[in-house]
């Protein structure tokens, strides 16, 4: 079987990885597993993206779990640890959960955490996968879902691995992430909100706004929804992915140019960091890539 990492036809992203893994181990990985970053647009309403977290891993028979990332190269984990670094937090509680006999995992995480799209949690999917592919071969889908929804929210976890659009349908607009760039220790509390059913994609935009207006929200925050309809967005509201601050604008194809420049504008104005962007289009779900 060819490697992964030398197939022209695989995309550099899930190439990039099982390379690392031989560059790094001297052999080809076993396995490639890959999770979507997950969009919670409103509670029970999310969208996959394809920006996510790619793991390449092996079996090993000493017991030891051995965990490195391409992001964090200074600070590869031997479990067990007491000094585990926050990137690998997500993977080391579902290896606590999960119980392998022993593997070697190199992870890489496309967005940092807080950027809008989930990107632990789908470091805790696509860790999973490789952990029961490779020990655990036999254990049901099900029952793994219910192992990360232990640490992770199920909501997040069940829409990573149905893909697409879960309770939703955005009927070909686009869903434009908005990182702030704000950060902050203390997690979001959401106000209670009554989530309509979504007969058109304008009343999910609707739905969109009222929800935000209804939530404690911070300065930039409140900020980018406000430009973002001033651009002709749909609908825009915050979204919680702790410790980031982002917002999501739901807007039809030509006007996602427009809400991009109207945002930025309005954070030079206010001279505030430039925020980051991502148009998303629903993705697939978890799985393993290859091997």
């Amino acid at each position: 079987m060819i490697d992964l990492a030398d197939r022209p036809d695989v995309s550099p992203e899930l190439r990039l990885v099982p390379h690392a893994f031989r560059e790094a181990y001297g052999r080809s990985a076993e396995g490639v597993w890959y999770a979507p970053g997950v969009v919670s647009v409103l509670p029970g309403l999310s969208v996959c993206g394809r920006w996510g977290a790619i793991v390449a891993g092996e079996r090993r028979d000493d017991g030891i779990i051995e965990l490195a990332s391409i992001n964090k190269p200074a600070e590869p984990v031997v479990l067990p640890s007491d000094d585990v670094p926050s990137w690998a937090k997500p993977v080391v509680q579902v290896a606590e959960r999960l119980q392998p006999g022993g593997a070697t995992l190199l992870c890489s995480v496309d967005l940092p955490a807080g950027s809008g799209l989930s990107s632990q949690t789908a470091l805790a999917c696509a860790a999973a996968l490789a952990l029961r592919d490779l020990c655990h071969p036999s254990m049901p889908l099900g029952h793994l879902v219910d192992v990360l929804a232990q640490s992770q929210p199920q909501s997040r976890v069940e829409a990573a691995f149905a893909g697409y659009e879960v309770g939703v349908d955005i009927a070909g607009a686009r869903l434009l992430i908005v990182d702030t760039r704000v950060r902050r220790d203390t997690p979001v509390r959401l106000t209670d909100y009554s989530i309509r059913q979504h007969g058109s994609v304008e009343q999910l935009g609707q739905d969109l706004t009222d929800f935000h207006r209804a939530q404690q929200t911070e300065t930039e925050q409140d900020i980018a929804v406000a430009a973002a309809l001033k651009a002709g967005a749909l609908g825009a509201t915050m979204l919680v992915d702790d410790p980031g601050r982002p917002v999501v604008a739901l807007a039809t194809p030509d006007r996602v140019a427009a809400v991009r420049a109207y945002v930025s504008g309005a954070f030079r104005r206010e001279t505030l960091t430039a925020p980051r962007y991502l148009t998303i289009r629903p993705s697939p779900g978890a799985r393993r890539v290859t091997g």
